[in-house]
């Protein structure tokens, strides 16, 4: 998914970073720690992370990977950090 928009090299750089600032797997953050994935996406994009997340969202949204009624939806789970994560596993179907 992430691929189709950032190309293969484009999606190894993003991995690359996220995982250097977190210490991590970025994917595993994302769904056990969703503000702190995106405040690591915020950290690499600057002001435009939340652009960036509303449009790889829209992707996911498209390609069925994502339960959300818009992107916004999606932004709003990564910026929330008390019922974040709830909300994100939901959307992923994984709650």
């Amino acid at each position: 998914m992430l691929e189709a928009l950032l190309g293969k090299a484009g999606l190894r750089v993003l991995e690359y970073h996220l995982e250097k600032l977190l210490q991590e797997d970025p994917y595993s953050v994302l769904c056990s720690e969703p503000h702190r994935f995106y405040l690591a996406v915020k950290n690499i994009f600057g002001q435009g992370a939340d652009m960036m997340i509303r449009i790889m969202a829209k992707k996911m949204i498209e390609e069925g990977a994502l339960e959300a009624s818009d992107p916004s939806e999606f932004l709003e789970a990564l910026k929330d950090q008390r019922k974040g994560r709830e909300k994100l596993l939901k959307m992923l179907r994984l709650l």
